[in-house]
């Protein structure tokens, strides 16, 4: 503590509980990197992602699950991006529902070989926010 010698203790716990609340980035090859979430979710959550190239076209599996007792309407969609991150194609909005504490899968194939990497975005009608 001899750094912080000369500094009242009140700005350097102020600085201390300000970098201790800040989110982290996510990491680049971590789910929340993939996930473009509009607004807050309160019982939904994209627990799993997997992408792999078959026939060179991006196929993608998402995992959302649902931790409340109520069913739970989401609506989802791809964009996808070419290899220096430009956005080649974007879905239409899907709906999906989510049962009860239980999870769905969704799906989908690129539209293109030129797609290199996507997003996925999601809202729920429960979030913070309001469909678009």
């Amino acid at each position: 503590m001899h750094l912080f010698k000369n500094i009242p203790l009140a700005i350097v716990l102020s600085l201390l509980c300000a970098c201790a609340s800040h989110k982290p980035p996510p990491r680049p090859r971590s789910i929340d990197a993939k996930i473009e979430q509009l607004s807050e979710m309160l019982y939904l959550q994209v627990t799993d992602l997997r992408a792999v190239k078959r026939n060179h076209l991006l196929t993608v599996q998402a995992e959302i699950n649902n931790a409340d007792s109520n069913n739970q309407q989401l609506y989802y969609r791809f964009k996808w991006l070419d290899a220096n991150g430009f956005v080649v194609g974007e879905e239409a909005w899907k709906p999906v529902l989510v049962y009860a504490y239980q999870k769905q899968t969704v799906t989908a194939v690129a539209p293109s070989p030129q797609v290199a990497d996507f997003r996925l975005v999601v809202q729920s009608p429960d979030n913070t926010g309001q469909m678009p």
